[in-house]
């Protein structure tokens, strides 16, 4: 009954991808400078993310397709905002998509972590 999760296939792509979404939850929540001006208001993901993320690692159902569509609906969201940004906030938004995309690919592409 006593597995070791380590162990399994798939569990440090799964660590690696949550890792991921909450790091991406907890700074567009509360690093929002670097994404907006003070006035502004930047969240991807919400709190919901972190609970997503934790439910992939604890093997919830649907936990993979949810933040498939989650991601897949940031991705072009983050593209419209890279059109219309002012140049201070640019390269936090292009490292922001490019770790979307890593989660992306990791999410749909992935066997050991569909395996997991």
């Amino acid at each position: 009954m006593n597995e070791n999760l380590s162990l399994k296939r798939g569990f440090y792509f799964t660590l690696f991808t949550s890792i991921l979404i909450i790091s991406i939850t907890l700074i567009t929540e509360f690093q929002k400078t670097l994404f907006v001006h003070e006035s502004g208001n930047f969240t991807l993901f919400g709190v919901i993310g972190s609970v997503l993320a934790i439910g992939l690692l604890l093997k919830w159902r649907y936990v993979r397709t949810i933040l498939i569509v989650f991601t897949l609906l940031s991705i072009p969201f983050e593209i419209m905002v890279l059109s219309n940004l002012a140049k201070e906030f640019l390269i936090p938004h292009i490292v922001l998509l490019i770790v979307l995309i890593i989660i992306l690919s990791l999410l749909v592409f992935s066997k050991s972590l569909k395996y997991y």
